[in-house]
C-alpha cells in the first residue's frame, strides 16, 4: 500500500509540473476578459472537468485510438505546438480574442467551448501530459487503478482551484499589470510551443536527435 501511495504522489507531482496550471493563469485571464465573476467561476470549473475527462480518455483509450488512426505521438506534439504558438503570438500582440475566433460571451455554452479549446486542450492537457498518462496507464489489479486514476483527479481539482483563485485575485490587480502578465505569459508560451514542436519533430525524424 505504501508503494502505491508513493507512486500516486510521484505521478501527481509529475503530471502537475507537465501541465503547469499556474503558468496558464495569464491565458485564463485573457480568455475570461469581459466575463463576470460567476461566469469566470464556471469557466474555471469547466477547465478542471475538461482536463480530467481528456486525461482519463487518453489513459484508457489513447494508444488504441492513435494506433487506429495511424497518428504518432510526435505528430500530436507538433500539431499541439503549432496551436500553442499561435495563441502565444496572439497574446503578445493583444489579439487573443481574434485567435479564439469569436468574442467572449458570458453564457454556459461559450464558457464550455472556450475552456476545451485551446485552454484545457492542448495548453493544459497537451501532448506532454497525454504522452505521460498513456505511457503510465498499465494496470493489472484494481489497486493499480489508484495510481493510474487518482493523480488525474487530483490535478483536475487543482486546476479548478488555481483558476478560481485567479478569478478572486484579478479584481485586486490593475489592468496595466494584467496586460504585462499577459504579454510575459505569451513569451513563455511561445518558448513552450517551440520546445513541444522540437520534441515532436525529433520523434518523427530520429535523425534530428543529437548523437
Amino acid at each position: 500500500m505504501l508503494s502505491i501511495l508513493a507512486l500516486t504522489i510521484k505521478k501527481t507531482i509529475t503530471l502537475f509540473v507537465l501541465m503547469g496550471p499556474v503558468s496558464m493563469i495569464p491565458v485564463f485571464l485573457a480568455a475570461t476578459e469581459g466575463f463576470d465573476l460567476r461566469s469566470k467561476g464556471r469557466f474555471a470549473r469547466t477547465i478542471g472537468l475538461s482536463v480530467t475527462v481528456a486525461l482519463l480518455v487518453a489513459t484508457f483509450l489513447g494508444m488504441p485510438i492513435l494506433g487506429l488512426l495511424g497518428v504518432s505521438l510526435g505528430a500530436m506534439q507538433v500539431g499541439g505546438g503549432v496551436i500553442v504558438l499561435l495563441l502565444a503570438i496572439a497574446m503578445v500582440l493583444g489579439k487573443e480574442s481574434t485567435f479564439k475566433g469569436s468574442p467572449s460571451i458570458a453564457n454556459e455554452d461559450g464558457v464550455q467551448e472556450a475552456a476545451i479549446v485551446p485552454l484545457a486542450v492542448p495548453l493544459l492537457a497537451g501532448p506532454a501530459a497525454f504522452s505521460y498518462v498513456m505511457g503510465n496507464s498499465a494496470w493489472h489489479t484494481s489497486a493499480d487503478l489508484i495510481h493510474v486514476v487518482v493523480p488525474i483527479l487530483i490535478v483536475g481539482i487543482v486546476c479548478w482551484i488555481t483558476f478560481y483563485m485567479a478569478c478572486q485575485a484579478e479584481k485586486k490587480i490593475r489592468q496595466s499589470t494584467l496586460d504585462v502578465i499577459q504579454r510575459v505569459g505569451g513569451f513563455i508560451l511561445a518558448a513552450m510551443a517551440i520546445e513541444m514542436m522540437a520534441t515532436g519533430l525529433r520523434g518523427l525524424f530520429p535523425m534530428l536527435a543529437p548523437a
